[in-house]
């Protein structure tokens, strides 16, 4: 059995280098519990998008501003445990982070496992 540690992330048809602890959240449908004076009520449901957050490490291949620029690419988050989740049209967010620790960002689309 193999248990996941590692994320390999793919967009545009090229492979990235990242950090250990890229993390991957598929969206859909979220529940929000709602408390009224009586205690808890139910769920309230609303659609979040799907999001991926890691580190690209900051070689000197790899460009800042492209990375800001991804929009609608197809991207791959690839589990060293052999589960695999892709989307066709993830977009980045935030503007990425860039530091000594490598290239911060986000990206949201529709992630599907396949």
């Amino acid at each position: 059995m193999a248990i996941h540690g590692r994320a390999y992330i793919t967009i545009g048809g090229r492979r990235y280098n990242t950090k250990e602890g890229a993390t991957i959240k598929l969206g859909g449908e979220a529940g929000t519990p709602v408390v009224g004076d009586g205690g808890y009520a139910g769920l309230q449901y609303q659609n979040e998008a799907g999001q991926v957050d890691c580190t690209f490490i900051a070689s000197d291949d790899v460009s800042v501003s492209a990375i800001q620029k991804i929009k609608n690419a197809n991207m791959s988050f690839d589990s060293d445990n052999g589960r695999s989740f892709v989307s066709s049209d993830a977009s980045n967010g935030p503007v990425p982070e860039f530091s000594k620790d490598g290239i911060k960002t986000t990206f949201y689309g529709n992630f599907k496992e396949v």
